[in-house]
Order: C-alpha cells, then structure tokens, then sequence
C-alpha cells in the first residue's frame, strides 16, 4: 500500500473525524474533529489526512512558525492512525511523508513533538526517527526535537 497525506477537505472531513485509535490511547490525544476545528480558527496549523491507497486510515497536524515565534521551529500537534490500521507500518511511512513535508519549508531548524512520558511505545517510535528527548514541559508531556541541518531534505511520496 502506498501512504499519502491530502488535505482536511469537505470530501474527507466526516471520514477523518470518524477515525478512532484503541481505548487505552484515547487520553494521549484530542479527536481529530475537535485538531480540525482548532485549526479552522489558526492559520499557522496545517491538517493533514492519512491515506493508505484510496482509504483514509489516520490524522496529522503540525504547526508552522508564527511571525512573532521563534523562526524555523516546527512542531507536529497531532499524529494517529486508526485502531483498525495499527501494526501495518502507516505510521512509520506517515511520519516519513510528514518529516518530509516539514523539511520542505525553506526555514525549518528543528522539528518538535511531544507525547504523554508514560506512552513509551512513542517514545521508542520518535527516538527511532532521531527525535531526542528535552524534558518534561509545564503540561507534563515529554518534549523531543528532532534537529533539521540546513536544506536539509527527505524523499517521499506524499500527495498534496
């Protein structure tokens, strides 16, 4: 199967928000409706629907830099695959395209992520792709960053 990211549109919006992770995952993270109505009121978060083939099967969101922020500093809010999808390699192939799209904007420095310090199967997952972990933040999430050189660039097949 070939995984791409599309855009959060009006076609696949009612698909997007219907996908649902295992119970015991649903406290890691916000539904996918409530991400994609956060980011209808932000400009600076980009949603992106995972496809395997034709068939939606996960949800991503990252922010861009605002004006006033720290410039080339990146940040992946959301990250799921549904239950059903789990244990095929999306994720892995998702995160690449991901990566991939981030590292496409001309100003990026760093890309950071965060997840719940008792979620070790993420911890395994990010550090896999050289996220490093910074700390606890004042929410309790484990910060990671992942280290961009200049212009630097990953190959993948994400669809737009």
């Amino acid at each position: 199967m070939r995984i791409t990211l599309r855009p959060i549109t009006r076609d696949n919006f009612e698909a997007i928000a219907d996908l649902r992770v295992h119970a015991q995952q649903r406290n890691f993270l916000a539904s996918n409706s409530y991400s994609i109505a956060e980011a209808s009121f932000n400009p600076c978060l980009i949603t992106r629907a995972v496809y395997a083939d034709a068939q939606p099967v996960g949800f991503m969101m990252y922010v861009c830099p605002e004006p006033s922020a720290e410039q080339g500093e990146y940040a992946i809010w959301r990250f799921m695959i549904a239950a059903e999808q789990q244990g095929k390699g999306y994720g892995r192939q998702a995160l690449h395209c991901l990566l991939a799209e981030i590292r496409g904007h001309a100003d990026v420095v760093r890309i950071l992520i965060s997840y719940w310090p008792d979620n070790t199967a993420a911890q395994r997952f990010y550090a896999s792709f050289g996220f490093r972990e910074l700390g606890i933040d004042a929410d309790g999430e484990m910060m990671a960053v992942l280290d961009c050189a200049p212009n630097e660039r990953l190959s993948a097949p994400y669809a737009m």
